[in-house]
């Protein structure tokens, strides 16, 4: 079956990546529930912080090793500033479902989303944890 000319297709570039993360950060930085968080990137500057985290997403989905960066000591300190609970967690993932429903459709955009959740899931306990101790 043939797609349409307007009907998603699947994540496969990098291009498609950053095509992905502008979609979701443009709601994240506005989202009541997402903004306090967020506003962190006010300060580095979303141009700057792109391209990390284009490079987290490009080795999840695409495997190519590129990430260099350390997830956990980043959002640790997010979690110290505003308090990364359940609820922020939960929307982080439905925010970025929707991105990814809204630009792609396939294996990969089904895999991005899989691996949001179960990223979200991961750091958020680890972050209790970590909170608790």
């Amino acid at each position: 079956m043939l797609r349409s000319p307007s009907a998603p297709t699947d994540l496969a570039t990098r291009a498609d990546i950053d095509r992905l993360l502008r979609r979701f950060y443009e709601r994240a930085l506005v989202d009541p529930v997402l903004e306090a968080p967020f506003s962190t990137l006010a300060v580095v500057g979303l141009d700057d912080h792109l391209p990390t985290i284009g490079d987290f997403w490009e080795q999840v989905l695409l495997r190519t090793g590129r990430y260099r960066g350390a997830l956990v000591p980043v959002h640790a300190a997010l979690h110290r500033q505003y308090g990364l609970d359940a609820a922020r967690f939960d929307r982080w993932v439905r925010l970025w479902d929707e991105a990814v429903d809204e630009l792609f459709a396939g294996t990969n955009a089904d895999r991005a989303k899989a691996k949001a959740a179960s990223i979200a899931a991961a750091l958020s306990a680890r972050l209790d944890r970590a909170s608790s101790a």
